[in-house]
């Protein structure tokens, strides 16, 4: 009994220090995490939306969070050791992410875990051992931008 109360206050403790936020901004985010490791703030070849890319390291997890219009819009968490996120680890970062919505029971998609908040964000938890938290938001610009890109245009002829 006791072990099992230290195993879960060591797993709350390794996730608490990686808990990026949807919704938070750049600033937010440096200062919770410190420095990114790496950045890159362009749209790459291919990309339907622009989105800049910011990567973290803390606490043992690579942190990978895209911003659109300076918001992290979607996060990737993985622990740096190659290891897979233990079912409370996801159940931290899930809760973490909830900003006030319910996640929905997961449902099994081709051998990867998939949650659905009831505001339509989205968290797959990845073959790789990897979470993937997507906001609503950039599912929705990456929508539109899909549609544009189908719909012909006489702009700026």
């Amino acid at each position: 009994m006791r072990t099992a109360f230290f195993t879960l206050l060591f797993i709350i403790s390794v996730t608490a220090t990686a808990q990026a936020r949807l919704g938070e901004t750049a600033d937010q985010l440096v200062a919770r995490y410190g420095q990114p490791i790496s950045e890159v703030d362009q749209k790459g070849e291919g990309d339907k939306v622009a989105l800049a890319q910011v990567v973290f390291q803390k606490g043992g997890f690579e942190i990978d969070v895209s911003l659109s219009d300076g918001i992290s819009v979607e996060e990737s968490f993985k622990k740096l050791n190659g290891e897979a996120l233990t079912i409370g680890e996801v159940r931290t970062l899930l809760s973490a992410n909830s900003e006030g919505h319910g996640w929905e029971a997961p449902k099994i998609v081709q051998g990867e875990k998939w949650w659905i908040r009831d505001d339509s964000a989205t968290a797959k938890l990845a073959q790789d051992g990897s979470l993937i938290i997507r906001s609503r938001e950039l599912a929705v610009k990456e929508a539109q931008a899909k549609r544009l890109e189908r719909a012909p245009s006489l702009e700026g002829f």
